[in-house]
């Protein structure tokens, strides 16, 4: 099946300023996924921005930049839906029919892993796969409590015994790495819809360190480590 890939990356970070640029172990953050789209099986690789200096960032890793992003389009408020949805108005004479959405912000998910979705996806009769990864026991659901204006803590989910980490029922979290969906999907959705059918998808399993996410300085720093310490191999 005819799989293009589409790499966001607005130039208004503002918890990292300059995040997508920023080197993350003497490479530029955009670059993990450029290069790990590239060594897929995706026929194309399209990089979305609104900034030219992020654009020739990403042409010299390998990407396609056809077009910049308007800036209504990189505002906070702007939807992932939305600037999908302008990517594949450029593509409309010749339309894919699945449709990879590669966040910048995860660099560790690799092109092994975009090649296991694509063939999972074109295996099955779903219209999404997504990555998960398994909740982690600190902040597995059965120990999450609400607390109201007084400080007192509730259960979110009651049980009748204390469980102990190893008794946890397995459970996985989306892990923002990874979306892949059918072309035909998006002719369904509204303007406040999803990258993935919720009622139609199957997760693909990354371990801990492919489903990092970088959203912060904390994480930026964590991801340093896991490059330099070479817990991260493509």
């Amino acid at each position: 099946m005819h799989a293009v890939g589409i790499i966001p990356a607005r130039a208004g970070s503002k918890r990292v300023p300059g995040k997508n640029t920023r080197a993350l172990a003497g490479k530029p953050l955009i670059g993990y996924t450029i290069e790990a789209a590239l060594d897929s099986g995706l026929d194309r690789v399209i990089f979305s921005t609104d900034d030219e200096k992020m654009a020739e960032v990403a042409r010299s890793f390998g990407a396609d930049v056809p077009f910049l992003r308007p800036k209504e389009l990189a505002t906070d408020e702007a939807s992932s839906l939305s600037v999908l949805l302008h990517a594949l108005r450029h593509l409309e004479k010749s339309p894919p029919e699945l449709v990879a959405f590669l966040q910048p912000t995860s660099p560790f998910r690799t092109s092994k892993h975009i090649d296991a979705a694509l063939e999972l996806l074109e295996k099955s009769d779903v219209d999404s796969v997504v990555g998960v990864c398994e909740v982690e026991p600190d902040f597995h659901p059965y120990f999450v409590y609400n607390m109201d204006r007084n400080q007192k803590l509730g259960e979110i989910i009651k049980t009748k015994k204390f469980l102990r980490s190893q008794d946890l029922p397995k459970l996985y979290r989306l892990n923002d790495g990874l979306i892949i969906s059918r072309r035909r999907y998006f002719d369904t959705v509204g303007e406040n819809s999803p990258c993935f059918n919720p009622k139609s998808m199957k997760g693909l399993v990354m371990d801990r360190v492919s489903s990092i996410g970088i959203d912060d300085e904390l994480d930026f720093l964590f991801a340093e480590f896991v490059v330099k310490s070479g817990l991260f191999r493509r």
